[in-house]
């Protein structure tokens, strides 16, 4: 009981604090999601649609709720630690206007989960969960750089700076942030060897932009800077899934899950000489979280346990571009235009991911775990930013539990390879960066290149009750 009440409180306590950032933020895993949802899946590569028997079946597949035959608490978190580093080179013919770039970031995720699952009868539970669904961002300071037109500071201000005003160096800053939760409330049905299951997803998203440019000296801030924030954003989803017991043995199971169309309008600022401006205008925009499919076949004894999952995400639904819409037109396009019209183009790929887990229980209290998942990288050269870079391919992990009575403590770690992006000539990172006035193009100027490798703790308690 003692016990019971303890991750009562846990539970209560990360509901209050939920998700914690470093000042550089989430990054890419299979695309912006991650690999794998509880601290046991971790352990075995994200490979679990045919297995079953934690509360993130809420996240993955809900039929085997129907399984659980007691009330059972969980919780447990993620905790990603990146690796980033960042590299851009422009050259020019005069060599006051060259530069280069080497960035290397170190940040760190904190991504919480919590859940319950309730037998109502021999063949039906319900269950509930809160959970960080994916996301992706980073910050980058003292990029070097040119204004954004090209022009000395004297040209810009309109006035005689002394020093430094007969130069068209600057420095950028770059902040970015995306982040969505999901609360699943499930039911999972068992009649013989079949079982399906439903869920209902309440999901929040919120997303932060800032690029900022300064003299090199920090003095001066220099028009052409965005900051943009958007509103807390809520919209609702859903998953169904479905399993069946072939064999004493083996186990097969599917599930869909719904895209989430989440709302993101919001505010942006404008750096420029305009005072009214300071006070940011309206933005209209949005963003699709996009859909899963899953399969999966799991093979069992007494001891081993072993499953193979195919996903499919088809992030070219959801992430081709990213537009916003602003009510005053405000937005300095490269070659000098305002709008109030922009876009990133993104350009994603679909992507299907392949996991294969096994798991080995030694005795009533010592089990481990080993896995491996693939996934291609679906971000091309010509979507290819520091915002949202590199998509990881090739994971590995290894994790294991302890139990006793009924409780039991899981625990995994997991690492993605190092995964090397190219920007293209045509991207709008490069763009942005070569492009001074309609004359003045120079896109073979200016190259870069991002590489991203990640290490991630997974943490998860369990009770039976």
């Amino acid at each position: 009981m003692i016990l019971s009440r303890t991750y009562i409180y846990l539970m209560i306590l990360i509901l209050i604090l939920g998700p914690r950032f470093s000042d550089t933020d989430l990054e890419a895993f299979h695309g912006i999601m991650q690999p794998a949802f509880g601290a046991r899946q971790a352990g075995m590569g994200g490979a679990f649609q045919a297995i079953g028997g934690s509360v993130m079946d809420l996240e993955s597949n809900p039929s085997h709720l129907a399984r659980t035959k007691r009330t059972k608490w969980e919780l447990g978190s993620a905790i990603h630690l990146p690796n980033i580093e960042y590299n851009d080179e422009y050259v020019d013919v005069d060599p006051n206007r060259s530069y280069r770039n080497t960035i290397v970031e170190h940040p760190k995720a904190v991504l919480p989960y919590i859940g319950i699952i309730k037998p109502v009868s021999d063949n039906i539970s319900i269950g509930f969960a809160l959970y960080a669904q994916g996301g992706g961002g980073g910050q980058f300071k003292n990029i070097k750089r040119q204004t954004p037109d090209g022009r000395t500071l004297n040209e810009t201000f309109g006035i005689n700076i002394p020093i430094i005003g007969e130069s068209t160096k600057a420095v950028e800053d770059l902040n970015f942030r995306f982040m969505t939760m999901k609360s699943t409330f499930g039911a999972g049905y068992k009649r013989g060897n079949f079982a399906i299951g439903a869920g209902i997803d309440f999901v929040y998203g919120f997303m932060e932009l800032k690029r900022t440019y300064q003299d090199e000296t920090r003095s001066l801030t220099i028009p052409g800077g965005i900051r943009y924030q958007s509103d807390s954003a809520y919209t609702m989803g859903g998953k169904i899934g479905t399993s069946y017991d072939i064999t004493e043995n083996i186990r097969v199971a599917y599930s869909y899950t719904t895209r989430n169309l989440l709302p993101m309008d919001g505010t942006m600022k404008i750096d420029g000489y305009a005072p009214e401006r300071s006070f940011g205008t309206r933005v209209s925009r949005y963003m699709i979280w996009p859909d899963k499919h899953v399969i999966g076949i799991s093979y069992r004894t007494d001891r081993f346990l072993i499953d193979f999952d195919i996903k499919y995400v088809p992030w070219s639904e959801s992430f081709n571009s990213s537009k916003f819409r602003l009510e005053d037109v405000w937005m300095r396009t490269p070659i000098g235009v305002e709008t109030n019209n922009f876009q990133f183009n993104l350009n994603w790929k679909n992507q299907t991911i392949f996991a294969l887990g096994a798991e080995y229980k030694w005795n009533d209290r010592y089990t481990s775990r080993m896995g491996y998942s693939y996934g291609k990288n679906i971000i091309p050269a010509s979507g290819v930013s520091p915002m949202l870079g590199a998509s990881i391919e090739h994971h590995v992990s290894v994790g294991g539990s302890v139990s006793w009575n009924d409780s039991t403590i899981h625990i995994a770690c997991e690492y993605g390879f190092p995964k090397k992006t190219y920007g293209g000539k045509t991207s709008d990172w490069t763009l942005s960066h070569s492009v001074y006035s309609s004359t003045e193009v120079h896109p073979f100027q200016f190259s870069y290149q991002k590489q991203m490798s990640i290490f991630s703790i997974y943490l998860g308690m369990e009770q039976l009750i």
